[in-house]
């Protein structure tokens, strides 16, 4: 076996709504065999058909973006040349680290040890550059739909927050923070080599996104929703990234205070073309609006 290649893996979200599915090419995204396009609001991440030089896939599956780390650039230069240079996408997308794959095993013929990174876009950020290189695609990680089929399930208090890619069990007194991937849940692995691993532990920083106090666009560095959005459409974004539901009412008092984020927006409902009747817009503040602080890339880690 010859020397180590160092690589860099970046799992970077998006999210989609069925009712706007048409503004992307449906044939690169996969939301599973279980599923359809009625999925209400999803949380995807990026994937491609292969990585070539970087990581050549074994099987037939799907793996996130990855490329080799050159010799002149940091770990994180490499990064963000494959979200930049390699994948196309024009914006400037915040990265953070998320921890280290180094299984001696995990290519095989060769040692690969790889870094991954995880980011966020907005979708109208990422949809012109599906189906190019390698076949960019989009792999369903969480959905309206996917949560509703847990919420009716006698034990659904014991996990905390699920997912395609893996779910982790509330720690109690004769068991830990354990946690499942898709080939332990039954469903078999989404992505090729251990892809699914990066998606699930990426995801799971993503979550911090919907914690405390934090305010949820800025720590992603996008906006996530549209200009104008209804209440209800932050509390799906919050629940589907998160991955378990929220009680409404408590949501609404969490939100809707003297110290919000939001406000009612000035945009009217009938701009936003959404189905239903009309309902109170809300817009983020101009402080909470990560297009308009241009501190938010002064540094990419916390």
């Amino acid at each position: 076996m010859n020397s180590s290649k160092l690589v860099v893996t970046v799992a970077l979200f998006t999210v989609l709504e069925d009712f706007n599915l048409s503004t992307v090419p449906t044939s690169v995204i996969s939301f599973g065999p279980e599923s359809d396009e009625k999925f209400g609001m999803g949380l995807f991440v990026a994937t491609r058909r292969n990585n070539q030089d970087a990581m050549p896939t074994v099987s037939d599956k799907r793996v996130l973006p990855a490329t080799d780390v050159r010799p002149d650039e940091s770990i994180e230069q490499a990064a963000h040349r494959l979200v930049g240079e390699e994948l196309g996408i024009d914006t400037r997308v915040r990265l953070r680290q998320e921890r280290i794959f180094d299984n001696p095993e995990r290519q095989i013929g060769e040692r690969v040890i790889s870094i991954t990174y995880w980011g966020f876009v907005n979708l109208e950020d990422i949809a012109p550059v599906l189906g190019g290189k390698e076949q960019v695609g989009l792999e369903l990680v969480n959905s309206s739909d996917y949560l509703n089929r847990f919420e009716n399930r006698s034990d659904i208090e014991e996990f905390d927050g699920v997912s395609r890619f893996g779910l982790r069990y509330s720690p109690k007194e004769r068991r830990g923070h354990d946690r499942l991937l898709p080939a332990d849940m039954g469903s078999g692995s989404i992505l090729d080599i251990d892809h699914d691993e990066m998606v699930f532990y990426s995801w799971r920083k993503l979550r911090y996104a919907f914690t405390g106090k934090l305010d949820p666009f800025r720590y992603l560095s996008a906006t996530a929703l549209p200009e104008a959005f209804r209440l209800s459409d932050l509390r799906e974004l919050n629940d589907v990234c998160r991955g378990e539901r929220s009680q409404v009412d408590q949501f609404r008092r969490n939100i809707l205070n003297e110290s919000s984020f939001i406000a009612e927006s000035q945009v009217s409902e009938s701009r936003q073309k959404r189905p239903g009747k009309p309902a109170t817009l809300y817009s983020l503040r101009e402080w909470a609006d990560p297009t308009k602080d241009a501190k938010n890339f002064a540094a990419d880690s916390d």
